[in-house]
């Protein structure tokens, strides 16, 4: 297929090409601001013409897989209705984030994504090759340093292939985005409003006190993941002590969510790709209390940025730092393309608008208040429109 975008303002990485135009063909970027070929033709009539975004970290796909506690969504299914959505964002690549922790709620149960076999089911589903697909799909894995028992699945599944994406987490109480004890005494009394102080006391101690996965094995995790190709993070580094070890001794490249502004700069410093959360952006804050992305963005500590769990701040987010903070509008969108794209190796293919890259990109109009996608190109197709000169309903039913 062949087709050409005219009238748009191309966001490059260190520019904005004003009412210009660009080819792609066969999925693939072939020209820019050239002069166009037969084919397909769309006026983006001033919009921006930008990269698609790629999330790197996003645990979404629990809640379209489990919209309701207990009521769960066949796989494929859900997957097929979430990218819907997601591509409607302008995400189009997605790193679908599962987690392996063993943490239950207040009812003892886990999330049906958490859930050992489930959780292997959906991991085979988001990387199988069958589907059609309107985004690509690729897999992240994230390890919770308590869940000893979920190790040797985790050996299988490295060995086996499919992961792209490996972050090592650690959610214990008293350190890393859960160090204020009181806030998490506050957070688990809110889930079980039944329990009594001692009741919340004991079990903060026993999640306190859980033993944790070796160093030795950390290490041989890493190593195996290192031998596959496979890019490895660090989440909620909470110290410059931790970042030694997962960049010196593990070889973590990416620094998720530094809770603290010296260890984001440190982490930065260190030649890690630090990320923040675009929802933390859009809200103003962190939902834990820990460092704002927005400083971190403009003090240059964070150096990428991914939608944690809510993926329509990606793109509010870029045009808030843009018009809010004076931020450079394509500095903004490298943090949601192009600086993601290296943090997990294939910024070659995608993650900037250039000649011989994939042609994934949107059409965003950025005239009102809110910025609104009118166009998604994936793979050089045509996946979505959205049309938002419609009618009144007035006009509609001829009031």
């Amino acid at each position: 297929m062949l087709l050409n975008v005219i009238n748009a303002n191309i966001v490059l990485p260190d520019e904005i090409v004003s009412a210009a135009s660009l080819t792609a063909e066969d999925g693939v970027i072939s020209k820019i601001d050239g002069n166009i070929s037969s084919g397909v033709v769309i006026d983006a009539a001033g919009a921006y013409l930008m990269p698609g975004m790629i999330d790197i970290h996003s645990d979404q796909i629990e809640q379209a897989i489990e919209p309701r506690a207990g009521s769960v969504i066949d796989i494929a299914y859900a997957l097929q209705e979430q990218e819907k959505q997601l591509v409607n964002h302008g995400i189009t690549t997605m790193y679908q984030s599962l987690s392996m922790w063993r943490i239950t709620n207040a009812s003892g149960r886990r999330k049906a994504a958490r859930e050992e076999d489930f959780m292997q089911k959906l991991a085979r589903e988001i990387i199988n090759p069958e589907p059609v697909r309107l985004i690509t799909h690729l897999l992240h894995m994230r390890l919770d340093l308590t869940n000893l028992e979920i190790v040797p699945v985790l050996f299988d599944m490295l060995h086996e292939g499919g992961i792209s994406l490996l972050s090592l987490m650690d959610h214990t109480p008293g350190q890393g985005q859960y160090r204020d004890l009181d806030r998490q005494r506050a957070s688990m009394k809110a889930s079980n409003p039944e329990a009594n102080e001692a009741d919340i006391e004991k079990r903060l101690q026993q999640r306190i006190n859980a033993p944790k996965i070796p160093k030795e094995t950390l290490i041989e995790i890493a190593a195996l993941a290192k031998s596959k190709s496979i890019s490895l993070a660090s989440h909620d580094d909470d110290s410059t002590q931790k970042v030694d070890f997962v960049r010196n001794i593990l070889g973590a490249t990416i620094s998720e969510f530094p809770v603290e502004p010296e260890v984001a700069r440190y982490a930065k410093d260190a030649g890690m790709v630090t990320l923040g959360g675009a929802t933390n952006i859009l809200r103003g804050k962190s939902h834990a209390g820990n460092m704002s992305a927005t400083e971190g963005v403009l003090n240059g500590s964070i150096t990428a940025l991914c939608s944690d769990y809510y993926p329509p701040a990606m793109l509010q987010a870029v045009f808030k730092l843009h018009r809010q903070f004076d931020v450079p509008l394509s500095d903004c969108v490298n943090l949601v393309t192009l600086s993601p794209a290296r943090a997990v190796g294939i910024s070659d293919r995608v993650g900037s608008i250039a000649e011989g890259k994939a042609a994934d990109f949107i059409l965003v109009d950025a005239s009102g208040e809110y910025p609104r996608l009118t166009a998604a190109i994936t793979g050089g197709d045509v996946v979505s429109t959205l049309n938002y000169s419609v009618k009144s309903y007035e006009e509609r039913v001829g009031a």
